[in-house]
């Protein structure tokens, strides 16, 4: 009998059976500022309950303005990402109600500053690892 070779529809679904246990590649998470938007839009309207696409977008925003700083006004950070400041009141206050942030008063001034539950909250989303719990 002549070699035969394996039908092509066999040796697939043999190779399939042989490593059907083996994880699938490690692919790192996208680390370019669109992917983190992402990432802390999806988390926020989970996490947080914030609905509108706007809002959202804004509280994010306003999270990534403020993270290279220990504590902004309300003021600079809308100034920061150039909204209105009703606007980044109203999504402060969101993160400060869901306990991401919060506001010591030092005179006349809010001091917004991301709160350990917030830092824990971010690191992950920002490197891309799995998100935080719900």
């Amino acid at each position: 009998m002549p070699d035969q070779l394996p039908d092509p529809l066999v040796a697939d679904f043999a190779r399939r059976v042989a490593t059907r246990d083996e994880p699938p590649p490690y692919v790192p998470p996208r680390q370019d500022r669109a992917a983190i938007e992402e990432r802390l839009d999806h988390a926020l309207l989970r996490d947080v309950g914030v609905r509108l696409r706007n809002r959202r977008h804004t509280t994010v925003q306003l999270l990534l303005a403020l993270l290279p700083h220990e504590q902004q006004t309300g003021v600079q950070l809308a100034d920061a990402i150039g909204v209105a400041r009703p606007t980044a009141v109203q999504a402060l206050q969101k993160l400060v109600a869901a306990g991401l942030l919060d506001y010591p008063k030092t005179g006349r001034h809010r001091h917004f500053r991301i709160t350990r539950a917030g830092q824990d909250w971010l690191l992950p989303l920002l490197t891309g690892e799995t998100g935080p719990a719900a």
